[in-house]
């Protein structure tokens, strides 16, 4: 006999796992499936995790109310009150910092697994949730009432909705034949942790130029020795040929990418090398189906902003579904999640379509785009309005 849920939700990722406690914090009752074990261990600094996200402050306000970022140790925590962006192919440059917002920092630089780790302990804290681990969803079909779901373990679960947060290749899409508009970016993005000979200040410094984009975001300092997270973008060719450098050539390179602003000293964890796709589904959602985080949205990674649009969704659904829930109504309704979609497809499709914009932008070398790129850098640097309005967008302060 199927158990009974309000919400199913596959995939416990950050946005999957926000997802469950929030909800059931307003008394719905969740089902969380996921195919790994929901462990995630972290290591020693300085051996952070090669993956972080730039967490905004409307995503800490989330993650906050989980009970999560409170179990986040603070030495694992990096706030930045500053961003620094400059052309290498020019002397255009701009720079952001927090005295443009009533705000103790821009944001905060968290590695991926810590967040999964705190996320995962308030799931396990929080009444309402039953686990379905290492397991996965063999089929699903629609029902009268909502969705029957069976798992590879030959279990059944009946929700009133279903909630796809399994991640960019999204089984689930696939299954209910979502079509996407999606490209292939043509770059590669070189991840992983460095130390550095110098403080980095507290600032995110990204730099355009001939060697790819490149993000150097500070991490937090251990015992006076300084590292940053790296995100390299570069095209497949280039990406291969760095992957293959022994670590001293690497951080040659590295070096040089960065205009000598800095010294790479070393690698504190292995680099990985992630292709990079735009992708989103033409609709977030079918009677008793939902898409939310990467698996309706993905987009280039230079502004960091993929966990922010992710816990965005969160914020938008989670009330939706609870106020159906009080009110009585049918939460797989097209009606109710309809809501959900109007609230954030043109949001998430301006972020996506702006992304683009910029890749094309600071990736071309052509001269008169070159010159332009530049001007308008310089530009923006001289304005204080403008660097008012991008700072509030960046650190979520104007949603």
């Amino acid at each position: 006999m199927a158990r009974e849920y309000d919400v199913i939700i596959v995939g416990a990722g950050m946005v999957g796992a926000l997802t469950a406690v929030l909800t059931a914090q307003k008394g719905l009752t969740v089902a969380l499936i996921d195919k790994h074990s929901g462990r995630y261990p972290l290591s020693t600094p300085p051996a952070y995790d090669a993956r972080v996200s730039a967490i905004s402050a409307l995503s800490q306000t989330l993650l906050e109310q989980a009970g999560a970022w409170q179990r986040i140790a603070k030495e694992r925590l990096a706030p930045y009150q500053r961003m620094a962006v400059w052309d290498g192919l020019g002397d255009g440059y701009v720079d952001f910092d927090v005295r443009y917002q009533q705000a103790a920092s821009l944001g905060q630089l968290v590695e991926n697994a810590a967040l999964c780790d705190a996320l995962m302990k308030s799931v396990h804290d929080t009444r309402g949730i039953d686990l379905y681990f290492d397991d996965a969803v063999a089929s699903h079909q629609e029902q009268e009432s909502g969705v029957e779901v069976v798992l590879a373990s030959d279990r059944s679960l009946r929700g009133a909705v279903l909630i796809a947060a399994d991640g960019a290749n999204s089984n689930l899409r696939q299954q209910n034949n979502v079509d996407t508009v999606e490209w292939d970016y043509g770059h590669h993005a070189i991840v992983t942790t460095v130390e550095i000979d110098a403080a980095h200040e507290d600032t995110a410094w990204q730099a355009f130029g001939e060697e790819g984009i490149l993000a150097f975001l500070p991490m937090p300092s251990v015992a006076d020795k300084h590292y940053v997270s790296i995100v390299w973008s570069v095209s497949p060719a280039d990406a291969e040929q760095l992957m293959a450098l022994e670590e001293d050539a690497f951080c040659r390179r590295l070096t040089y990418a960065i205009n000598r602003r800095f010294t790479a000293l070393s690698l504190t964890v292995p680099r990985m090398a992630i292709p990079l796709r735009q992708r989103h589904a033409k609709h977030y959602v079918q009677p008793g189906f939902v898409l939310i985080g990467d698996a309706a949205h993905t987009i280039h990674p230079l502004a960091g902003q993929g966990a922010n649009l992710g816990f965005a969704d969160v914020s938008a659904l989670v009330p939706i579904l609870v106020k159906a829930h009080q009110r009585g109504d049918m939460l797989g309704s097209l009606k109710i999640l309809r809501r959900y979609q109007r609230a954030r497809m043109l949001d998430n499709i301006a972020m996506s379509a702006s992304m683009e914009a910029f890749k094309r932008v600071f990736t071309t070398q052509q001269p008169a785009v070159v010159q332009l790129r530049n001007l308008g850098l310089k530009l923006c640097h001289k304005s204080p309005s403008i660097k008012q309005k991008l700072v509030a967008h960046a650190a979520g302060l104007n949603q």
